[in-house]
């Protein structure tokens, strides 16, 4: 027995001095021979927006387009696509700016996808809506940025209640109730084309427009509620 205890004692030491040995030569690795890699400090370019393509677009002096996230402006031929393009123009064109980046950094277009903030401070995406020369446009996977979500939505509800811009225009015709799909954040009619396919069980329903607008929905492009 005593034997036996020996041969486990005996184990048991090598097993630590090996153990031992091992953090010794780890830790004069570390020490002398290790040496991780030397990233140099890059400092990121100064951007400027060299170009203004319309209300929610611009091109960047290094001839990449960027697309303002979260908002969208009235297309050309509609009522107040130059002041939206022309209260860009005087935001951002020819200024240097900071670009904030959500989940992902560029669209199917190539362009890239950002908050853009002008004097460090001044978001643009969020100085359009409240001028109500943009809409909140929200794609919910590509924002991720609830804080950014929150303040581009109470900018939009604060230039309706004033009936700024776009929303001193009449309202679409009314229908009983809408139709909101949480997945796309965007509202219907009931009989919109776009809903065939879609579970209706799913949708959220309410009796009027400025519900879906209040939580940051965007009108269908096809029923236009």
């Amino acid at each position: 027995m005593g034997k036996i205890t020996g041969k486990i004692n005996s184990c048991i030491f090598r097993i630590v001095v090996l153990a031992l040995l091992v953090y010794v030569g780890y830790a004069l690795y570390k020490q002398f021979l290790y040496q991780p890699e030397q990233v140099p400090k890059q400092d990121s370019p100064t951007l400027r927006m060299a170009d203004i393509i319309d209300g929610d677009t611009g091109e960047l002096s290094t001839g990449d387009r960027v697309r303002y996230l979260g908002i969208d402006t009235p297309e050309k031929g509609e009522p107040f696509y130059f002041e939206a393009m022309r209260l860009n123009a005087d935001l951002c064109l020819n200024k240097k700016i900071r670009l904030e980046y959500d989940y992902r950094k560029r669209d199917k277009y190539e362009r890239i996808l950002a908050y853009i903030f002008v004097e460090d401070t001044i978001m643009v995406n969020e100085v359009m809506v409240r001028a109500g020369l943009a809409s909140v446009y929200i794609f919910p996977y590509d924002q991720k940025n609830m804080e950014y979500r929150r303040r581009l939505i109470l900018a939009q509800i604060r230039a309706r209640k004033e009936k700024r811009g776009i929303w001193s225009l009449p309202p679409p015709a009314p229908e009983k109730s809408y139709l909101g799909n949480p997945n796309t954040f965007r509202f219907h009619r009931p009989d919109c084309r776009s809903l065939r396919r879609t579970d209706k069980s799913r949708l959220l329903e309410y009796p009027s427009r400025d519900d879906f607008l209040d939580l940051g929905f965007s009108p269908c492009r096809n029923c236009k509620p």
